[in-house]
């Protein structure tokens, strides 16, 4: 049986520029700390693919996946994947926003703990989404919301956040990606069959499930 290769996900966050109303992207790749910036998505892919290609081996790695974030709420943000199942994202993401449209439920979210670049992220999901798809995109650190949409109108989530990081997050339910039926190759479709929404779940190292992550080399001097 061949064993899968790493997934490599880089980002590309729309950040309100300091000064003026221009656009700002900055690109970084999970739990590295790999990051560019821009004025354009395009001159951020541009940029990243060239800082990328003097880190990683080797290079051009087989399984790259980018992502685009954008602002959901003050401390919040919106991820999707620039592949495939854009169709299918977008209608995640347009259930997201419904779903944390009341600045309450955007509060809660928003008291997790920051990731790396800061900031909790929300992923919109598909069903045929792996488990360890999911857990790669953690930093480890921080709170990463896993939702898909149900329907037009109903969101399942979940929020990823490290054992150690877990307490005082105010969520009423806590529980462990525990299940034995729950392993890397689990999609979607398996962990909301197994699981209730909207809990808060203490993760593995993220990387474990699908063997770990690419090669990055040291930045330069």
């Amino acid at each position: 049986m061949s064993v899968p290769v790493p997934v490599l996900h880089v980002i590309y966050r729309w950040c309100a520029a300091e000064a003026g109303d221009w656009e700002q992207w900055r690109g970084y790749a999970i739990a590295d700390d790999a990051a560019v910036e821009a004025d354009t998505l395009s001159g951020a892919r541009e940029r990243m693919s060239e800082l990328l290609r003097r880190r990683v081996e080797p290079w051009p790695w087989e399984a790259v996946v980018e992502h685009v974030e954008r602002p959901l709420g003050p401390g919040l943000w919106i991820r999707e994947a620039l592949d495939e199942h854009s169709d299918e994202r977008d209608h995640a993401s347009r259930v997201v926003l419904e779903a944390f449209g009341d600045r309450r439920a955007r509060d809660q979210l928003a008291a997790l703990p920051e990731t790396s670049p800061g900031g909790v992220v929300v992923v919109a999901n598909v069903p045929g989404d792996t488990l360890a798809w999911c857990l790669d995109q953690h930093d480890e650190r921080g709170a990463l919301v896993v939702a898909a949409a149900v329907s037009n109108h109903r969101l399942w989530w979940n929020a990823l956040v490290p054992e150690v990081r877990s307490a005082a997050t105010g969520l009423p339910v806590a529980s462990e990606l525990s299940d034995p039926s729950l392993g890397g190759a689990a999609t979607l479709d398996d962990w909301i069959a197994a699981s209730e929404c909207g809990r808060l779940v203490t993760s593995p190292a993220a990387g474990t499930a699908s063997g770990g992550r690419p090669a990055l080399l040291p930045a330069a001097a």
